[in-house]
């Protein structure tokens, strides 16, 4: 630790060829000192020889110190609405990380990475990495509903996962539902449920228990809404069929009157 002040020195000479492996040096002392902060900010500047592959308590406590750093800042952006300027070697090293969980299929990891970074890219790219697994989509929506601070990421989140689920070779139309009442949008239910009446005996049971579940969920003022627009769509879908048979009554009284 006496010679901090030396490799600090070094990486600070812009002639001296081994620069990144001074600040990497600088990190991995500073760590044993319990200057985290510090030990992240040269870590950052060792570029690519700081090894997010590498297992050890040094890597590992400073790439989740540097996975917080760089929530703290998304999360920052996505309250205010404002474009918040990231350093970019932060985002070098979760995007880093990121890459590895996928390769290794750590996939719940890298679910974890993408929310806690406000990364909706992210997700998506899990969710394509897995294929659409069910059980995978079931774990980020968990994690969507329970872990998620900011209200507005979590809305943002949660239309993201009605997309996510829709793309399933058979659409959980219950749990989108579900992601469409958390969002309070009626006329998105009223829709599916619609289209679930107009199809096969087991759509119409569908649509009874996706009715159900909400009645449960004790939203009267959300179900009366999503009454109202059924309603209005079944009166829509019938009215071209009422058309149309008006338009055949006259054409059967002059087949009538014909002698």
């Amino acid at each position: 630790s006496s010679s901090i002040a030396t490799i600090e020195a070094l990486y600070e000479d812009e002639s001296f060829g081994e620069r990144n492996l001074a600040a990497l040096l600088a990190s991995k002392v500073f760590y044993h000192l319990g200057e985290l902060q510090e030990s992240l900010t040269y870590a950052l500047c060792a570029g690519s020889l700081f090894d997010v592959t590498e297992q050890s308590d040094y890597v590992q406590t400073i790439v989740g110190k540097c996975i917080d750093e760089y929530m703290k800042q998304r999360e920052k952006g996505e309250i205010s609405g404002e474009e918040i300027q990231i350093d970019s070697r932060l985002e070098a090293i979760v995007q880093r990380m990121f890459k590895r969980c996928l390769e290794d299929g750590q996939l719940e990891q890298a679910i974890g990475i993408a929310l806690d970074s406000c990364h909706l890219d992210l997700l998506r790219t899990v969710a394509e990495h897995g294929q659409f697994d069910k059980k995978l989509l079931t774990y980020a929506l968990r994690v969507c509903q329970n872990l998620i601070v900011s209200r507005k990421f979590r809305e943002k989140a949660l239309r993201l996962m009605v997309d996510l689920f829709k793309q399933l070779d058979q659409p959980d139309w219950i749990v989108i539902s579900q992601c469409l009442m958390f969002l309070d949008e009626a006329a998105a239910v009223a829709e599916i449920l619609t289209n679930l009446l107009g199809q096969d005996s087991d759509s119409i049971l569908l649509a009874y228990q996706i009715a159900f579940d909400l009645f449960e969920n004790e939203q009267p003022q959300f179900l009366s809404k999503v009454s109202d627009h059924v309603e209005k769509m079944l009166k829509k879908a019938e009215q071209p069929a009422e058309t149309a048979a008006d338009g055949e009554k006259p054409a059967a009284s002059q087949e009538g009157a014909e002698p």
